[in-house]
């Protein structure tokens, strides 16, 4: 009987690494999926200076980095390929917690009304990364 358990056990082992969860497979993301990680994510970015600067081309990160992290982004439509370049609608709203504050604490969730905007992207060394993003 012991025999027969440890035969269970040790072919269990053993199989477990062949069928396994993929967990050494790669995901290929699309160039859409990417693109949207870009948008969707803006929000949680605009909690670090450098961080949310990094979202966007060189130069192109705005100014009030605090009114983005009191919103939320969700991609609306289907976005427009065109090379090196895609442009997104976007339904901006409110209602999230700020991610903005520097001690990490919470901000009372924003009252911001809902939009919809068209954001632009461009590829930087494979990047997507934000070139307009406007608010409304």
């Amino acid at each position: 009987m012991k025999l027969k358990r440890l035969l269970v056990i040790a072919l269990s082992l053993w199989l477990v690494p062949l069928v396994g969860c993929g967990g050494s497979a790669t995901v290929k993301l699309t160039e859409e999926q990417n693109a949207f990680a870009s948008v969707e994510g803006l929000g949680d970015l605009a909690g670090d200076d450098a961080m949310f600067a990094s979202a966007f081309v060189a130069g192109a990160a705005p100014e009030n980095r605090k009114d983005y992290g009191e919103r939320g982004y969700q991609v609306a439509g289907v976005p427009t390929f065109d090379g090196d370049s895609v442009t997104v609608p976007v339904k901006i709203f409110g209602g999230v917690y700020s991610t903005s504050s520097r001690d990490g604490r919470r901000s009372k969730a924003s009252s911001v009304t809902e939009t919809e905007q068209l954001w632009t992207l461009q590829r930087v060394d494979g990047h997507w990364k934000l070139k307009d993003a406007p608010l409304g």
